[in-house]
């Protein structure tokens, strides 16, 4: 799962896109994410479109006559993951929104988390996944704000124990 969040787990204001700009967290996002498959509800991929390059969107939704241009519909998670397999994915990259990661969280065995080193608002969150299962913090880089970057931010990795 990859994801940025405040400290209080704040990923969006709920009425769709990122309360933040930064293009550091952007790229980080793009090269992570790239040549992966990944699983996104239907609202943040619609907020995306245009955005997916070396990237296979696959689409969480209810509606089965939803079609993805260039990606694929899953109504789970777990048919989510073995059609990534079955394109031979090692790797199915959650990218939320809120709902997303909440359903795939138990299944998930590593996070990529860009804390986003301020107080903002929202009304998506990031769940609460230190109540679910023990992590061990792998890595961690600390970038400060600058000119392009209007917040300071720590991009983590961390791994299911």
């Amino acid at each position: 799962m990859i994801a940025a969040m405040t400290p209080d787990r704040v990923i969006g204001t709920g009425h769709g896109g990122i309360p933040w700009h930064l293009p550091r967290d952007g790229q980080h996002f793009r090269s992570y994410t790239a040549g992966h498959h990944m699983l996104l509800g239907r609202l943040t991929f619609e907020e995306m479109d245009g955005w997916f390059t070396t990237q296979t969107p696959i689409v969480l939704t209810r509606d089965l006559r939803y079609e993805v241009a260039n990606g694929k519909v899953a109504q789970t998670i777990d048919q989510a993951v073995q059609l990534a397999a079955e394109a031979g994915d090692t790797e199915l990259v959650v990218s939320g929104g809120a709902s997303v990661y909440q359903l795939a969280l138990p299944k998930a065995d590593e996070l990529i988390l860009t804390i986003v080193q301020a107080e903002i608002e929202g009304q998506a969150h990031f769940p609460d996944y230190q109540s679910q299962g023990a992590w061990t913090l792998l890595e961690t880089q600390s970038f400060p704000a600058d000119g392009e970057n209007e917040h300071a931010i720590e991009i983590q990795r961390l791994h299911r124990i």
